[in-house]
Order: structure tokens, then sequence, then C-alpha cells
């Protein structure tokens, strides 16, 4: 539990969030950081990536409605448009209704994405709540699936990584066996997997997580931004070898004033508020993380994001961002050069 002098003085440093609903409190739905003294600085220093990811989701029509489609195109593209003004780098990451869709309606704007100097990836929306629960055989079967659908619109020296894949399966053995070489959009119902005693805090039981399975965790945000490696769901620790995972969740923008959330749509406004938290958010991570190590910041901007009726708050969003950039604060990524990072970083 953190001291009352530190939570003040995040507070003040957050200087857009609202104390009571931000910072206080055991739930962990809020954004929490707990700072503490760093090492000294060693030859070799990595800035503070920022990352963002876009899911083309699964329960989508987009490869039987080409309407549906084509409206999730110019979404795409009009973000795209907003965030090169700005010098920001958007990663969009498919699930299978729109990686098929590029190639029935004969329009491959995932090589597009690439094309234009953004990210790809696959999204994996495979063996979570609610649904199935999978054996580990099955799960490597479906996720090679949605792997094989990007590889085929953009190539498989460009799709290194699946968003997603939390359950009660062994997602660390069946994303590595699965082709992938990391996983991001790590969230607490990736936790399913991991024996409750071996999970980051006791607060994250199964029913918990059933009503709370988008939650950004560790709870701590300076325990989810380094990247590291895990072998298989036993325990939370890194290991020597394995799946790479990128964390470094944020939750949606439009939840950030709010305590961050994936879950969020309607019930939160997108507002130049949310922005302000999220600047706070970093120059306070950035002040107290360890430069000698490669670490990420990811924010959640849905394809519904990307609308007229947001651009003025999308348009500050991207402006500070490049602030931060321009300052030294932040280095604007994609998922997989954050990865391609660490690996070198590990070398």
């Amino acid at each position: 539990m953190k001291t009352f002098l530190s939570l003040l003085t995040a507070c003040l440093l957050l200087s857009a969030c609202n104390p009571v609903n931000y910072l206080f409190g055991n739930d962990v739905n809020k954004q929490t950081i707990d700072t503490e003294p760093q090492p000294e600085e060693t030859s070799e220093t990595y800035p503070l990536y920022l990352t963002t990811m876009t899911h083309m989701e699964h329960g989508w029509s987009d490869d039987t409605n080409e309407n549906v489609f084509l409206k999730h195109v110019d979404q795409l593209r009009y973000g795209m448009d907003l965030a090169e003004e700005y010098d920001a780098i958007l990663t969009v990451e498919s699930e299978e209704p729109f990686a098929r869709a590029n190639s029935v309606w004969d329009l491959n704007i995932m090589k597009e994405v690439l094309d234009r100097g953004h990210g790809v990836g696959t999204h994996c929306d495979i063996g979570g709540i609610g649904q199935k629960q999978l054996t580990l055989e099955e799960q490597i079967s479906e996720m090679k699936v949605n792997k094989k659908l990007v590889d085929d619109l953009v190539g498989a020296e460009n799709n290194h990584g699946c968003s997603g894949a939390g359950g009660y399966t062994d997602w660390a053995q069946a994303a590595a066996a699965a082709g992938f070489n990391y996983l991001d959009g790590i969230v607490s119902m990736h936790l399913l997997a991991i024996p409750e005693e071996n999970r980051p805090d006791t607060i994250w039981t199964d029913a918990y997580i059933a009503e709370h399975y988008h939650e950004n965790m560790p709870e701590n945000v300076m325990d989810r931004i380094y990247l590291m490696r895990l072998e298989n769901t036993l325990d939370f620790e890194p290991d020597e070898s394995g799946i790479v995972l990128s964390n470094g969740e944020l939750g949606r923008v439009e939840g950030l004033a709010e305590g961050g959330s994936y879950d969020c749509p309607g019930a939160c406004p997108y507002t130049n508020e949310d922005v302000d938290t999220l600047v706070g958010i970093i120059k306070e991570v950035n002040s107290a993380r360890d430069p000698s190590q490669v670490a990420k910041l990811n924010i959640y901007l849905p394809a519904n994001n990307f609308v007229t009726e947001n651009e003025e708050v999308l348009r500050y969003l991207f402006s500070e961002m490049q602030k931060l950039q321009n300052e030294g604060v932040i280095e604007w990524a994609s998922q997989w050069q954050v990865v391609e990072a660490y690996l070198e970083s590990q070398s």
C-alpha cells in the first residue's frame, strides 16, 4: 500500500486526475504508480516507447457485408491520416472476419497499413471469458488459423504478434507453438490460466476476473511496463525463454480520466481530460522507470474512435504525444518495433 506522501505526489504530478477516483483505494480498475529508486544508468539506455492497439474484432461481419468492411476501412484511413500529421504510429491487429474481408472484397487495407509505416499483427479473441474452454491443441490450431489469414495479407515476416488469447488454456505455450514471437493486449483474463496462488495479487480470483476480465494487470503500472518472456502459465514470473509478453496496458483513452478501462464505450466521454491524464501518467512513469530496460506504455484505440466527432480530441492526443516525443519523453513505435528492441537488448 502506498504511503500518503507518495499518493499525494503522484496525484500532484497527474494534475488532470481526480485523486479520489483515480489513485486512492484498492480498486484494480484504477491506474496506480509505485515509484522506487532506479539503478544508475548504464551505457545502453532505451526510450519509453508508446504503442497503440486497434482491434478488428471477432464478432464483426466484414467478410459478409461489404458496407461494414468499407466503413472500417474509412475509419482506419482517417485514423492513419490524423496520426501521420503528428508523427504517430498505430498498430492494427485483425481477427478472422476483417482479415478475410481484405481478400473477399479485394482491398488489402492491412498491407496499406504496413506500407504507410504503421504496425500490423493478429488479434486472437480465442479462449476467453464466455467462450468454450479449449485444449492446448485446439487453442494452437485456432491461433494458427488467425495467424495465416494475416500472414497471407502482409507476409509472415511482418506478422509477429498476437493481441489477446487470454483464458484458461496455457496461452504462452499456445502462442509460441502457433508461430508468434510475442503477445500484447495483456489483461486480467490472462491470469485465468495461472494457478491462483501464483497470480500477482490475491484479488485476482476466478470470480473477480469473471466480472473484470479486461482490467489492466498487474495493478501497479510500473509492474507492467517492462517486457519479459514466459515459457508457460504455471506462474507470472519472467523465464529465460518462451513467448515475449509486451504489456504496458493503459486501456481505452476515453476511460483514462475515469481510472482506465477497456470497457468504457459510451459510458465515458472522449475528452481532453483523458489526454491530460495520459500525459501525467507518461511523465510519472518516465521519471520512475529504469532506462536500461526496454519499457512501453500502450493505449487502446478502437477503430470506431477514428471518426470526425472525435477529431478535436484525437488531434489533441496526437499533438500532446508529439510534444512529448520532441522533448525526448517518449518514442512512438509499433508493437513489433518494441519487441525487436527488447530482443536486441537480450542478445
